[in-house]
């Protein structure tokens, strides 16, 4: 009986209750007129790009590779260019930039460390699970650059 009474409280009350809170969230937002920019969405409408076209073009980019057409191409050099603009310190927020100088001085702090440990004479008390995630950290960076760089250089436009 009290099972019985407690899902139906649950249900009267907290379903509303969670109702409004899922409704005040942050994210609803880009379903609302007047929400914030969509990169994506705005380079989609100005390429007349249908969604198998999009998924070619964010596939080309993303692997560095050059597409056959030319109105695709352009949509690449445009989207690869956009996602390089944003890697860009002049173009960051304040709050980015703040982000990016702490990760910074921490992963200085990684390399301190580690350099220290190593000097010391004591390999065993390095974290190499750090030195793997610093060693996958900047080589997906510098991978993912590359790659934009060449689907900018392969799809026509000149280099940026």
């Amino acid at each position: 009986m009290t099972a019985a009474v407690v899902s139906i409280v649950l249900l009267l009350v907290g379903l509303p209750l969670l109702a409004s809170w899922l409704g005040g969230r942050r994210f609803w937002s880009r379903l609302r007129p007047g929400r914030g920019a969509d990169p994506w969405g705005d380079l989609v409408r100005v390429h007349d790009l249908s969604a198998g076209e999009a998924a070619a073009v964010n596939t080309a980019v993303a692997r560095g590779r050059r597409l056959d057409d030319e109105r695709l191409r352009r949509a690449a050099v445009a989207h690869a260019r956009q996602a390089l603009s944003g890697l860009q310190w002049r173009e960051a927020t304040r709050g980015q930039r703040v982000l990016l100088v702490l990760v910074a001085v921490w992963l200085l702090l990684q390399v301190v460390g580690i350099v220290v440990q190593l000097v010391a004479g004591e390999p065993g008390d390095v974290s190499w699970g750090v030195v793997a995630a610093l060693a996958v950290a900047v080589v997906a960076t510098v991978v993912f650059r590359r790659r934009l760089h060449r689907a900018v250089e392969l799809n026509g436009g000149p280099p940026a």
